[in-house]
């Protein structure tokens, strides 16, 4: 009892040492970034004034002049002053307050005064609390496994950025297939990295990639027969290649993350009925794997709308309150999310029994294969 009282007491010191460092070094890391960073030292708040757009929304509207130091590059240690323009709805913009950081964009000419615009709000501090915060609980929750996960999402997101930095240097038309081979890798060292290089690992990657080609295949067959009547690809955000393949990459990597999700519970499942109950039989495991399924299948279906609604909330809103209506609405925020959503669905069902029959038959074969 005392020594896991000493073991709750060393998190706790390890959670506040590790947050109280993350916020010393963020509030203290401008010397890393290029761009100016200005520490907002005075507030002065103007007058509110009412305004209303054409479509009747009411707003209030205010004008800020903020005074600051900069506190890196060539310009440390000047002070500058700057306006800007918040309302109270903070749609489009930020109210700032003393003590903040912000990004500056400096302008200086031969015999005139440097002057600075704001650039964007220094988030740092928020980011690294966050991710601290997540890294603490998985070690306190999970321990090792918590560790393990840590580093293949550290893992995954270096072999993302790596993706989409390869996509951009070879600039080619067919760049679908950079993310496919992409999600193979994201798959199996994900699989690799957790659970280990075993039996088990090995039909969780077979029931994931079957599932994935398996409703990827179907939606994009669905897609050409019907020649992509009512698909907006041209609604996608800041698209500079094909917008159809950006698409289905963003679909794959959406899908992929869903069914792995689902084959991994499954087979995890049916591997620990088997250790516990050898005497269970392949229909037995299929059944149970199929049980599984069954049981995670609507919550799981649940959080991909729900990620759908956040995705899309903030940015539906906006068009109706600009006098849109629901179904121009619709077509320009949400269509491509919810297809991509459906396509994740159909890949949670797929994918239930396949990885039931993989696990059940593989766990049967080798069965026989020992007692051989």
């Amino acid at each position: 009892m005392l020594w896991h009282k000493k073991r709750w007491i060393n998190y706790l010191i390890l959670v506040l040492l590790g947050s109280g460092l993350i916020v010393f070094a963020a509030k203290n890391d401008a010397f890393l970034y290029r761009q100016p960073i200005m520490r907002i030292s005075q507030v002065k708040n103007g007058h509110p004034e009412k305004t209303t757009d054409e479509y009747g929304n009411h707003d209030q509207q205010t004008q800020q002049v903020l005074t600051g130091k900069v506190l890196n590059g060539k310009h440390r240690g000047e002070t500058f002053t700057l306006k800007n323009t918040f309302t109270r709805s903070h749609a489009e913009d930020q109210e700032f307050k003393s003590g903040q950081d912000i990004f500056l964009n400096l302008y200086s000419s031969k015999g005139k005064k440097t002057t600075a615009a704001f650039a964007n709000y220094k988030r740092d501090v928020y980011l690294f609390l966050l991710v601290w915060l997540m890294l603490c609980l998985l070690l306190l929750v999970m321990r090792i496994r918590g560790l393990k996960a840590i580093s293949s999402v550290l893992i995954n997101f270096i072999l993302f950025l790596l993706l989409v930095k390869l996509d951009i240097s070879w600039n080619i038309t067919n760049f679908f297939w950079i993310y496919a081979v992409g999600a193979l890798l994201f798959t199996a060292l994900s699989l690799l990295i957790v659970i280990g290089w075993n039996e088990q690992s090995r039909v969780t990657f077979a029931a994931v990639t079957s599932g994935t080609t398996a409703a990827l295949g179907l939606a994009v067959l669905i897609m050409w027969l019907t020649h992509d009547n009512g698909m907006h690809y041209e609604a996608l955000d800041f698209a500079t290649q094909q917008p159809k393949q950006l698409f289905l990459a963003s679909a794959l990597i959406g899908l992929l993350g869903t069914v792995m999700d689902a084959a991994t519970d499954i087979v995890s499942t049916v591997f620990e009925l088997k250790r516990s109950q050898p005497e269970l039989e392949f229909k037995q495991l299929f059944a149970s794997g199929r049980q599984v399924g069954r049981s995670i299948m609507g919550p799981l279906i649940n959080v991909l709308l729900l990620i759908f609604f956040t995705e899309t909330f903030a940015l539906a809103i906006l068009y109706f309150r600009t006098g849109n209506t629901i179904s121009y609405t619709f077509q320009w925020t949400m269509s491509l999310g919810l297809v991509q959503a459906i396509i994740s669905g159909i890949g949670i069902t797929l994918v239930i029994p396949a990885a039931s029959f993989l696990a059940a038959w593989r766990l049967e074969w080798k069965q026989h294969h020992d007692n051989a």
